[in-house]
């Protein structure tokens, strides 16, 4: 049969019917390639057949030619394989609410919405080819009626006039952004306030810190129960100072955080006693050491905070830790439980980062056994442990990997001999009793490099 014909499984008794057109340009885009056309979920399965087997469970959204995936409902014992269709358009969104506005079946089976910007390698001038209005987003995700996370990967909200507010009273299990697409605070906010609870908010900043985000900008505010804040800069450019301050008010003013569980932050101060006074239930804080300064606002500190998480890097090259002020960063770490010492602190948890930088392996270990002395000034742990009187638990990971000129990054299997190393060597400056309530192992199990 011609490759430009309807497929006669779009006639199929039962089947959910889509436009005509929208198989036709499918069908179309891929004549040349007869096994994509031949895999392609929407021609050979017409999304939804009568059997119901097929739950559309994840879109992924990027402006022009991307995919969709299709998952099929398991028999018991069965693992879900997965379809893949690919339909092209340099106009996805609309194409996304005419196959949704096709298929009320469809609409209530995604889970998830992913949306990205078009790839680099597409030559496209258009500065607006990343931006989605947000109007048409708010609709699109309306017709969601169990939609559990959304994902802005680098794609931008563009503001307009308030959004209709048909999901007030929904509940979303996890909402990220990523890049560029926390700059624009008013309409992210906006799409924020369209759900009564927002369980996980999670935000990367990739570089400077987003400006302008104190104001209040919606009286609408969704609560949330886990906060993570995720900051990088360009490893290619400069380091920029950029204060969060401004990042930290918009949070507390625009979302309701006396909900707030678990924060998950870097770069958390200057800003610590905006958010800990916003979030009076908060019990788990992790934190991030790094070469910054790890000072917080303790008295504003939440009553109920008990977990306290710390992750530390430390960038070895040549036998040296690096960068510059990174090796007293474990000593800035006791110096903040120290401050911290009046909070009924039950559970610690330190991770160890170290990555080491070396165009071969030949003296890794030699080298890795001298780094462990470094990283091990646990003198000044002792009198700071012992105002923390309801201690329950120590637990200090060490994950470790491997960067080579010319090679991607690899991690490195830790031998039980330098866990053991390390866990005598924090012991020698620890009390008897936090010995016994001391805990060191390896990151998750990984491939030996």
């Amino acid at each position: 049969m011609p490759l430009d014909r309807p497929h006669p499984l779009n006639s199929r008794p039962g089947a959910s019917r889509l436009p005509q057109e929208l198989l036709d340009s499918v069908i179309g885009e891929l004549r040349d390639d007869k096994g994509a056309l031949k895999r392609c979920s929407l021609v050979a399965s017409n999304w939804l057949p009568a059997s119901s087997t097929l739950l559309l469970r994840r879109v992924l959204w990027p402006p022009c030619a991307r995919k969709i995936d299709v998952c099929k409902t398991p028999l018991p014992n069965e693992a879900p394989p997965t379809c893949k269709y690919i339909p092209t358009s340099q106009n996805s969104f609309a194409l996304c609410l005419e196959i949704l506005a096709s298929s009320p079946r469809l609409q209530r089976s995604v889970r998830k919405l992913v949306c990205m910007p078009p790839n680099k390698m597409h030559d496209m001038k258009d500065d607006t080819r990343g931006a989605l209005e947000l109007q048409t987003f708010v609709d699109i995700v309306n017709r969601l009626p169990h939609l559990e996370l959304v994902n802005l990967l680098g794609v931008v909200l563009q503001s307009g006039d308030s959004p209709s507010t048909e999901g007030n009273g929904r509940t979303l299990e996890m909402f990220h952004a990523f890049g560029e697409s926390i700059d624009h605070s008013e309409a992210l906010f906006s799409f924020l306030s369209t759900f009564q609870h927002v369980k996980h908010l999670s935000f990367f900043v990739y570089g400077l810190f987003p400006q302008g985000w104190s104001t209040e900008l919606s009286a609408s505010r969704p609560t949330v129960e886990v906060l993570e804040f995720k900051h990088t800069q360009d490893p290619q450019g400069p380091w920029v100072a950029s204060s969060p301050l401004s990042f930290y008010a918009g949070l507390a003013r625009n979302l309701d955080l006396h909900t707030l569980r678990r924060l998950d932050a870097d770069s958390l101060q200057p800003g610590s006693s905006i958010i800990f006074s916003a979030a009076p239930a908060l019990e788990s804080l992790s934190l991030s050491a790094n070469n910054r300064e790890l000072s917080l606002d303790f008295e504003r500190i939440p009553p109920r905070l008990a977990n306290v998480e710390v992750s530390c890097m430390f960038l070895v090259h040549n036998g040296r830790i690096g960068p510059p002020g990174a090796s007293g960063v474990w000593t800035r770490v006791w110096t903040t439980f120290r401050a911290a010492a009046l909070l009924p602190i039950r559970k610690i948890v330190v991770r160890f980062n170290v990555m080491f930088v070396k165009t071969s392996q030949e003296d890794l270990y030699a080298e890795y056994e001298a780094i462990l002395s470094q990283i091990t000034e646990w003198q000044t742990a002792a009198s700071v442990l012992d105002e923390l009187v309801r201690l329950e638990s120590i637990t200090v990971e060490l994950d470790t990997t491997l960067l080579q000129a010319g090679a991607p990054m690899a991690s490195i299997h830790i031998h039980d001999r330098y866990v053991a190393a390390l866990r005598d060597a924090i012991a020698k400056g620890l009390p008897r009793r936090y010995v016994d309530i001391l805990h060191v192992k390896a990151a998750a199990s990984k491939p030996e490099v």
